[in-house]
């Protein structure tokens, strides 16, 4: 019987184990927690990088469209170009292609690119030009390329 009555401070370790092992619990927890919201920031990041890179490349098809239009012999000097003659078009063509102002104030830093543009075949029958067409586009440091061959008809 005196096996018995020596248990008095049986409950504090008991009470210190169960709190070591909640306190680990919820340690774990709030590491999780921070590590699932910095991966998904970063995934909500790359996904807004790629949606400006589409706004580059939706930006460029707009004015190459435009160019077709009212501008038929700015685009029949762009197509009849010889290779020096293209680098220089295609760059002065793609200078002015930006970033409208920030207005939002948010902090983060976007911006697009489109980075290559190239004429693979123009179809005078048809009034269709196909060009392969590269756009980058970053937001908040993370950046993002597509690149599309894209048909264009009058």
């Amino acid at each position: 019987m005196a096996i018995f009555n020596n248990k008095k401070g049986l409950a504090l370790p008991i009470i210190l184990a169960l709190v070591l092992l909640l306190a680990i619990w919820i340690g774990s927890l709030a590491w999780s927690m921070t590590n699932a919201r910095s991966r998904f920031q970063q995934v909500h990041k790359a996904r807004k990088a790629y949606f400006m890179a589409r706004s580059g490349l939706q930006h460029f098809l707009l004015k190459l469209k435009m160019l077709q239009r009212h501008g038929v012999e700015s685009m029949r000097a762009l197509e009849q170009a010889n290779e020096d003659e293209k680098k220089v078009l295609y760059s002065v063509f793609l200078q002015d292609i930006m970033v409208p102002p920030d207005d939002s104030y948010s902090g983060e830093k976007y911006e697009y690119r489109v980075n290559q543009f190239n004429i693979e075949s123009v179809d005078y029958d048809n009034a269709r030009i196909t060009l392969q067409v590269g756009a980058e586009g970053s937001f908040g440091g993370q950046k993002n390329s597509i690149s599309r061959l894209v048909r264009i008809s009058r």
